[in-house]
């Protein structure tokens, strides 16, 4: 099932199914054009993902669903001709990955006013129509949200000052399936890097 992604193209592009746009993420991906990726060789990225959700004390994941976030940033570099290092080796690139949860709820309120056109007194039409009580409807959508962020280490300004080279947000409606969740995730970091040719070393 393809990503939907946000880029711009010339040509005439086909509207995306609803269906994709509900169950899959939104991928936004910025390159800094002016550096040559092919100067870089070598990566970090942590085994731990930064967490931030409405539970206040949630603070980082290191789990198998972390696991396999990372090791999906881990192919695309690979692939791309990066070699994966230590922190400890000085790598030319870091990388970190963050993941937030949020729910929101929303309450739809309506009544009688929706039936008469704002008029204040239900009782003004008499037996001749029924008074319709107020209803409310509440409702809760829970998102997903990737965050993955490039850093140049290699050529960190002197008071260690690192620059975002590339960036990467990813979001969409997450349910309570946690594989389900993860493989959307593991597809966006993929879609991220698919659409960002810049970082390709050769």
């Amino acid at each position: 099932m393809s990503l939907v992604i946000l880029i711009v193209q010339t040509g005439c592009l086909k509207s995306p199914d609803f269906e994709e746009l509900s169950t899959n993420f939104v991928v936004i991906t910025n390159t800094d054009s002016s550096k040559n990726f092919s100067n870089f060789k070598t990566y970090y990225i942590s085994d731990t993902v930064a967490y931030h959700s409405d539970v206040v004390t949630d603070s980082i994941i290191n789990n198998a669903s972390s696991k396999q976030l990372v090791d999906a940033v881990k192919q695309n570099m690979n692939a791309l001709g990066y070699n994966f290092v230590s922190k400890a080796a000085k790598p030319d690139l870091g990388i970190n990955l963050g993941v937030l949860k949020n729910t929101s709820v929303s309450v739809i309120y309506g009544g009688w006013w929706d039936y008469w056109y704002g008029w204040w007194d239900p009782w003004y039409w008499g037996a001749y129509y029924p008074y319709y009580y107020p209803w409310a409807y509440a409702y809760s959508i829970t998102t997903g949200t990737v965050i993955a962020t490039m850093i140049d280490v290699k050529e960190a300004s002197a008071d260690q000052q690192f620059r975002v080279v590339w960036m990467s947000v990813m979001s969409g409606a997450v349910g309570d399936n946690v594989t389900t969740n993860v493989q959307r995730g593991v597809d966006a970091i993929n879609q991220s890097f698919n659409q960002s040719p810049l970082l390709k070393r050769n």
